[in-house]
């Protein structure tokens, strides 16, 4: 899983869901969805799906969940302008995603993917396990890869080195050892370039006090620290 600050003393924690296909919309399992608690642990009254503790069954973590349906969080991070939630999830055989987390709601997996099954076949878990909504009750990805990079965590840019990428996202990816730079306007991706490729896989990217890009490469047994300057 992964840690997300929002900027207003709200923490969120995502957990993966990618074996326990049976808990995905159980809203008192913690299983594939993000949480939401205060930065001191406790849990806001005001989440989607409150449930006072006389009322809840014992360990419950129904009073804790912001956003449910979901795989494989890969990355979690807040936009440092409005704190807006939004993550990275990797999917089975393509259907990678990017997606904005909004109260309440559901990303559609094991239902619904954009990806196929690690075997080339129709992913069937949903429709085995009896889930039946439609689509237009899940939150659809703002960005999808199809074919999957593998993608892993990612950070918003908001140093001083690169000012003309201010807010976009730099996605790190496994498989295709790529770090992405992506903008997005009104939920729509508009731009999209490469930064790095085809030195090893892309484990972490984050921002630096100092204003530049730090990334975690792996390369086979070993691995680097890069930072990344203007030319």
């Amino acid at each position: 899983g992964r840690l997300a600050f929002d900027g207003s003393r709200h923490l969120y924690i995502s957990i993966g869901g990618k074996n326990t296909y049976d808990k995905l919309h159980q809203l008192d399992t913690p299983f594939g969805k993000i949480h939401r608690v205060r930065d001191d642990g406790t849990v806001p009254e005001d989440n989607p799906f409150w449930v006072a503790p006389e009322e809840r069954p014992a360990a419950s973590t129904i009073h804790t969940v912001w956003s449910y349906g979901h795989r494989t969080g890969q990355g979690l991070d807040g936009h440092p302008t409005n704190g807006e939630i939004w993550n990275t999830e990797m999917g089975p055989r393509g259907g990678d995603e990017i997606n904005h987390i909004l109260e309440g709601q559901n990303y559609g997996w094991p239902l619904y993917t954009n990806g196929l099954d690690y075997n080339g076949e129709e992913i069937s878990i949903g429709k085995d396990l009896g889930l039946d909504f439609p689509i237009e009750d899940t939150v659809l990805p703002v960005v999808d890869f199809t074919p999957a990079p593998a993608v892993s965590n990612f950070t918003f840019h908001h140093g001083t080195k690169f000012p003309e990428w201010r807010d976009d996202l730099l996605v790190g990816s496994l498989k295709a050892s790529t770090l992405y730079r992506l903008r997005i306007e009104n939920n729509r991706l508009v731009e999209q370039e490469k930064l790095i490729t085809a030195f090893g896989r892309i484990r972490d990217v984050a921002m630096g006090d100092d204003g530049f890009v730090y990334v975690a490469l792996e390369h086979n047994e070993t691995g680097s620290l890069w930072r990344i300057v203007p030319e």
